[in-house]
């Protein structure tokens, strides 16, 4: 179900524990005015999620940056599904573009979403294009693509989050604009939908994520398909975390399909909404705007 969401991605850039705790030591200050109708996830490194779990403030959810394929036995190196939900993660970040560019494969992404899930915690999945496939109007067929091999045979799209991340606005002097986000995000629901089968999927919760900051997050806030966003450097700091969610905007964001006239059990009904989804049009998507160019790891 749509709802408006905020995800601070640490990555590595915390070492010690110190650092942890003097971030949690302050947030309390600022996370006590969030909003209660929103939800804001902290994804701080996997050695370090047992114990930024106990400093967690109740109003913030605990998230992990990746999860093993694999169930619990003879995997060296892995952190299980079971193993985060022994942590009480509630969210879990999966096919970021960094690990891509890894190798992960989106067979290994569609592992990691069933293992989640199978375990109660809610997978925030990646899609994005290259520069090279910006370039070459492929934007739809690749986020297309990945959806399609990330999400085959997963039913449950309702504890589903989608995130769109383009490399194309990391370090190129270009970012993406929250009219173009908006564009995208629209296709993924459409594509939800005509992919799963469910009418419902329109419905699921859809981020944006490539260098947020303070002053441009309103504009991808304000796209009426974008639910939130999800971001790594303004995450790092108390005050500049708690900017980013106390952000104002001005829109309601509309639930696609009506939860209550629709009727999982009646196939006519499925496939009417399904059809109805499919035909929505959505306009060109515009250029993306000139802009100061950006250092690679900030998104």
């Amino acid at each position: 179900m749509r709802k408006t969401m905020f995800v601070g991605n640490w990555k590595t850039y915390k070492t010690t524990m110190t650092e942890v705790q003097e971030f949690f030591r302050d947030l309390p200050v600022y996370s006590s005015r969030f909003k209660p109708e929103y939800e804001v996830a902290l994804a701080p490194a996997t050695i370090h999620l047992a114990s930024a779990g106990g400093l967690m403030p109740s109003n913030i959810a605990l998230c992990a940056q990746d999860c093993s394929p694999f169930p619990p036995g003879a995997h060296s190196g892995h952190t299980t599904a079971e193993q985060l939900k022994a942590n009480h993660v509630k969210y879990c970040i999966l096919g970021h573009f960094e690990r891509r560019a890894d190798g992960e494969t989106d067979e290994q992404i569609n592992g990691k979403i069933k293992r989640c899930l199978e375990n109660g915690i809610s997978p925030i999945v990646c899609f994005g294009e290259t520069l090279v496939d910006y370039d070459n109007d492929m934007t739809r067929v690749v986020v297309e693509r990945q959806m399609r091999d990330c999400l085959r045979g997963v039913t449950q799209m309702e504890n589903v989050v989608l995130c769109y991340t383009p490399l194309w606005s990391i370090g190129t002097g270009f970012y993406t604009t929250g009219d173009y986000s908006n564009i995208i995000a629209d296709f993924m629901r459409k594509t939800a939908v005509k992919l799963t089968g469910n009418p419902m999927a329109a419905n699921c919760t859809i981020l944006f994520g490539g260098q947020i900051t303070s002053t441009n997050v309103r504009e991808y806030l304000e796209a009426p398909e974008v639910d939130g966003v999800m971001f790594a450097i303004a995450a790092l700091k108390p005050a500049d975390f708690a900017e980013i969610v106390g952000t104002p905007f001005n829109i309601n964001k509309m639930l696609r399909v009506d939860p209550s006239v629709h009727n999982p059990n009646d196939p006519k009904k499925v496939a009417t909404a399904v059809a109805a989804e499919a035909e929505k049009t959505g306009a060109a998507a515009p250029a993306p705007q000139q802009g100061a160019p950006a250092a690679p790891a900030q998104h």
